[in-house]
């Protein structure tokens, strides 16, 4: 989970994203069903374009495992990092979206206060995790605070950070 600096907010987004979170928090309050979230165009742009500023943000990595490249062979989606069911006025929010591969996209609805966010400003990689060269797993860097660590291992657990291949799209990498 490398470090990611944000882009400015696109401008045809930061006119409309907060009443289409009022929108989506009245809609969501009345169903409670997350399938009824729509991508909106405005000023023919939506969530084709938000890919695409997201993709050149990251360099066509996940946000999260880094998986890439994102798009041509990895299947991507947007996350939000706060879930629209619980932050439904975030759910247009340029800093809530990141590019996200399908496996991370995973984390669902799931969230928690420390979870690690790769675009804060005091994110650093080596700060929270190490990795195991003999398995690829991510693991808390061990000289990190009690606290630092317990964000690390929440991180992990919610975006399968150690499932589904991935150590050993590590190694992989390790041997390149």
């Amino acid at each position: 989970m490398e470090k990611i600096n944000r882009t400015e907010v696109p401008d045809w987004l930061k006119e409309k994203w907060q009443e289409r979170g009022e929108k989506w928090q009245s809609k969501y309050a009345s169903t409670k069903k997350s399938k009824d979230f729509q991508w909106y165009r405005n000023k023919n742009q939506g969530y084709d374009e938000l890919v695409h500023e997201l993709s050149e943000m990251t360099q066509y990595h996940c946000s999260f495992c880094d998986a890439y490249p994102m798009g041509s062979r990895i299947p991507h989606s947007i996350e939000h990092f706060k879930p629209k069911t619980k932050f439904p006025l975030l759910a247009y929010q340029w800093d809530n979206f990141f590019l996200c591969c399908g496996i991370c996209q995973k984390k669902g609805d799931h969230f928690d206060e420390d979870l690690l966010k790769p675009d804060a400003e005091n994110y650093d990689f080596d700060k929270y995790f190490d990795i195991k060269w003999d398995t690829g797993e991510l693991i808390p860097n061990s000289d990190a605070s009690e606290k630092d660590q317990r964000r690390a291992e929440i991180t992990i657990r919610l975006y399968k950070l150690n499932e589904y291949g991935k150590p050993d799209d590590r190694i992989e990498e390790l041997k390149k």
